[in-house]
């Protein structure tokens, strides 16, 4: 017997989602947010922003994006149903790509479909983030920020009913990278990436991990037009994550840096593939 059948959630998220609660629970609006892994402010914070948006914790919530407990922002679809089980999107945002513009897309990509979690990414000024040795005793940013998703998203579990084997990292430019590189680090944890515009292509092996990497979706994408990110080093990357045993695919649009139209519906499309073919399973 494997060490997976002895213990079904080795290496996953342990925090089943639980009936909905009907208490309110004060929840600050998002704008203020400050993310998990950022200090709370030190300043006062003005009398005007100290107003409290209610929402039901796992029904009935509002349409819109709040926090969870540890001010993690969250995006809620305007029909939340609390017995379905939904895919997981958890952006990666930056000094580039803000939460609020992260979490915005997700309604581009379906109104209804997903659940969305931003948290803090890495910033490509780290030294560590390039993969090299952290020193002794301290610890890689990367295994930082993937401690930081190891109590994220249990809470957002707990509050919401997210399928724990449809939770995808998401990013673009550089927190695309450091998505795949957390998706290699980490496959257990996650269904897949969505990697838009990846300007660092060089990534760790993965061959420690190789079983556990067959079979996991990575959806690539690159603008035409985007100056920081070349089609050729995108498309040789694919090659290489379907070396490892990954479901990649690439898609080159008519563009820059932004997403288009065509982009999020064929992201939608690509996520619910993924969904039908686990049903089907």
């Amino acid at each position: 017997m494997t060490a997976h059948a002895d213990d079904p959630w080795k290496g996953r998220w342990f925090a089943p989602h639980e009936s909905p609660s009907m208490d309110l629970c004060q929840r600050k609006p998002w704008d203020t947010l400050v993310p998990a892994n950022h200090a709370a402010p030190t300043e006062p914070v003005a009398e005007g922003d100290l107003s409290l948006e209610l929402a039901v914790a796992g029904a009935d919530a509002p349409w819109g994006h709040f926090a969870l407990p540890d001010e993690s922002p969250v995006h809620l679809p305007p029909h939340y149903e609390p017995n379905y089980a939904y895919p997981l999107i958890v952006w990666l945002h930056d000094a580039e790509w803000t939460a609020r513009e992260l979490l915005d897309l997700i309604p581009r990509i379906s109104p209804q479909n997903y659940l969305g979690l931003a948290v803090e990414g890495l910033t490509p000024t780290n030294r560590f983030a390039s993969g090299s040795m952290s020193p002794a005793g301290s610890l890689d940013p990367l295994d930082g920020l993937l401690e930081t998703l190891k109590d994220v998203v249990p809470q957002m579990r707990r509050e919401f009913h997210v399928h724990s084997e449809r939770i995808y990292l998401a990013g673009f430019g550089d927190q695309a990278s450091v998505a795949l590189r957390m998706l290699l680090r980490r496959s257990e944890w996650f269904a897949g990436a969505l990697a838009f515009g990846v300007r660092n292509t060089k990534l760790e092996s993965a061959l420690e991990n190789y079983d556990e990497l067959r079979g996991k979706r990575v959806f690539l994408s690159a603008g035409v037009r985007d100056s920081r990110c070349s089609i050729a080093d995108v498309t040789s990357l694919g090659r290489l994550l379907r070396s490892f045993g990954i479901q990649a695919v690439l898609r080159a649009y008519d563009s820059s840096e932004s997403p288009t139209s065509k982009m999020l519906s064929d992201v939608d499309h690509w996520l619910m593939n993924g969904v039908c073919e686990s049903t089907l399973v």
